[in-house]
C-alpha cells in the first residue's frame, strides 16, 4: 500500500472509490461524477491537501480536504472520508492522518473541522486518535411542508448581493462550513436569496439550493422577530420550488430554530457531531 496526497488524481477515481465507501453507509448514497465536482467545488476541496491509500495503483481509501483562510486562520474541513468496505479494520484513517497532519502542519494550517455521524462509533473513535476534540451536536432536517401561515405587510424580494454584516447580525447560531458565508459566496450563481422587508429594511432572509432543495441559512431580526418573518419567506420557497425542504447541520443549541423547523412540518433525520482539530495553538 502506498499513501500520497491526491495530487493530480481525476475525479473519476475518486467517484468509484467515494461510491462504493459509501454503499454500506449510515445512509447509503451514490454520487455521479456532476454531483461530486459540485461537491468538492461547494466544499473547496484542495487535492494537494488531500490524502489517499493506493494498492496496485487503485485508490482504496481517501481524506477530502476543503481549505479557505477565515478571519486570518487557515482552515481545512473534511469533506469526505472513506475506505472501500473489504479494506476496513486495517486503521488507514489514521495511517491517512499520520502521513497528512505534518504536511499541514508545513503548510501553516491552522485549524481542521469535521461532521460525522453521532453513531458512528468506530469514526469517532478514529478522529479522537487523530487528536479531534467534539465542537458540537448538530441536527439536520427533511420533509413536506405544509401552506403556511404568512404576514402580507412583509415584502418579500430577491437580495441581489449580501450584507453580511447586517445579516450575521440577525444569527443565533454560526452555520457549519457548508453553510458558511465563504462557501456561500462562490455559490451565488447556483443558489436563490429572498429577504424580508418591512418599510424598505431587511429584517430577515433566506438561501436555497434549489438543485439539492437544501436551506443553506434561514435568520431574523432579532427585533422583528414572532411576526410569520419565517415562514413568509419559506412559504416564497414552496411557492417557486415545491414544498420539500431540508437543511443540515444545524447547531443542536438553538431551541428556536429547531422548534421553528419542526412547526413547518421538518422531521430529523439526522444527528451529527462537529469536530474540530487545533494544529497550531
Amino acid at each position: 500500500m502506498i499513501i500520497n496526497t491526491l495530487t493530480g488524481i481525476e475525479t473519476k477515481e475518486i467517484l468509484d472509490t467515494f461510491n462504493e465507501s459509501f454503499s454500506d453507509y449510515f445512509i447509503p448514497f451514490k454520487l455521479t461524477e456532476g454531483q461530486l465536482d459540485s461537491k468538492m467545488l461547494a466544499d473547496k476541496v484542495h487535492l494537494n491537501l488531500s490524502v489517499g491509500v493506493f494498492e496496485n495503483g487503485n485508490l482504496i481509501a481517501f481524506i477530502l480536504h476543503g481549505f479557505d483562510k477565515i478571519n486570518g486562520e487557515k482552515i481545512l474541513y473534511n469533506g469526505g472520508t472513506g475506505v472501500i468496505p473489504k479494506k476496513r479494520g486495517l486503521g488507514l484513517t489514521k495511517k491517512m492522518y499520520h502521513f497528512i497532519l505534518p504536511i499541514l502542519k508545513e503548510k501553516g494550517i491552522d485549524t481542521l473541522f469535521l461532521e460525522v455521524i453521532s453513531e458512528n462509533i468506530q469514526a469517532i473513535k478514529s478522529y479522537k486518535f487523530a487528536g479531534y476534540k467534539i465542537e458540537r451536536t448538530l441536527l439536520c432536517y427533511k420533509g413536506e411542508v405544509p401552506t403556511l401561515q404568512t404576514n402580507s405587510s412583509i415584502e418579500i424580494k430577491q437580495l441581489k448581493k449580501y450584507n453580511w454584516s447586517l445579516m450575521e447580525s440577525f444569527w443565533d447560531i454560526s452555520p457549519t462550513w457548508q453553510n458558511s458565508n465563504n462557501v456561500i459566496n462562490g455559490l451565488k450563481d447556483t443558489s436563490i436569496s429572498f429577504g424580508a422587508y418591512i418599510q424598505n429594511t431587511l429584517v430577515g432572509y433566506i438561501i436555497y439550493n434549489p438543485n439539492t432543495k437544501r436551506i443553506l441559512q434561514i435568520a431574523v431580526d432579532k427585533k422583528y422577530r414572532k411576526n410569520k418573518i419565517a415562514s413568509t419567506l419559506v412559504s416564497k420557497l414552496l411557492e417557486e420550488y415545491g414544498n420539500t425542504l431540508s437543511i443540515i447541520n444545524v447547531d443542536k443549541g438553538s431551541e428556536s430554530t429547531h422548534r421553528f423547523f419542526k412547526h413547518i412540518g421538518l422531521k430529523k433525520n439526522l444527528e451529527q457531531l462537529e469536530m474540530k482539530l487545533q494544529l497550531r495553538k
